[in-house]
């Protein structure tokens, strides 16, 4: 599923005897945006079992390259994510979702902001979430998840961070690429048009 950019600002008429299924779809938006809401505070508190109950039981997790599939896999990374960030401040911007009246699958976009400490280090980043969202038993869950960086740096070298595709620079690490906004097929269009390199 992808979000239809088309879709997500549209005012459907709402016709007689269909007042149920929009106020139904109101209620499921409002749901949703709960659950994208929760899920930062509940890291940042370092709430485990919480973090990974937001996840449908068969739900997938995307970060850097790698998968984490289902519950008991997203415990573990979840866990190993905490311990190694032993203060995260996470800030959610932007979110917009995809969601047709009766659906009780949605998709959405969220855009957001991390500070993070990381071997004594602050760390800063701007992430992007691709969503996929499930209703499973009257709660709206993650059903799979996906994060993509538009920078990840310490403090100190995010000069050197906001230039170049090499934009995820962490203390102790090699530098590696940035997915976003490269990996998006709008701004691929836009660079090929310009003629430039993709």
């Amino acid at each position: 599923m992808t979000l239809d950019i088309g879709r997500v600002n549209a005012s459907p008429r709402v016709e007689a005897g269909s007042e149920r299924e929009h106020l139904q779809r109101l209620v499921d938006l409002d749901a949703i945006r709960q659950l994208v809401s929760m899920y930062p505070i509940l890291v940042d508190s370092h709430d485990l079992e919480h973090v990974v109950a937001l996840f449908a039981e068969d739900a997938t997790f995307h970060r850097a390259g790698h998968v984490h599939a289902g519950r008991e896999e997203l415990h573990r990374f979840f866990a190993q994510i905490m311990d190694t960030y032993s203060m995260m401040v996470h800030t959610g911007h932007q979110h917009v979702v995809d969601l047709a009246p009766g659906a009780t699958v949605a998709v959405g976009v969220q855009m957001g902001h991390g500070e993070l400490e990381l071997a004594g280090q602050r760390v800063v980043a701007a992430y992007r979430y691709d969503d996929e969202y499930r209703c499973v038993e009257g709660r709206w869950l993650f059903a799979r998840r996906q994060m993509r960086y538009q920078y990840f740096s310490s403090h100190d070298a995010l000069g050197q961070s906001l230039s170049g595709r090499q934009r995820v620079r962490l203390p102790g690490a090699e530098p590696r690429e940035a997915e976003i906004p490269e990996e998006l097929p709008s701004y691929r269009h836009a660079r090929a048009a310009r003629g430039e390199r993709v």
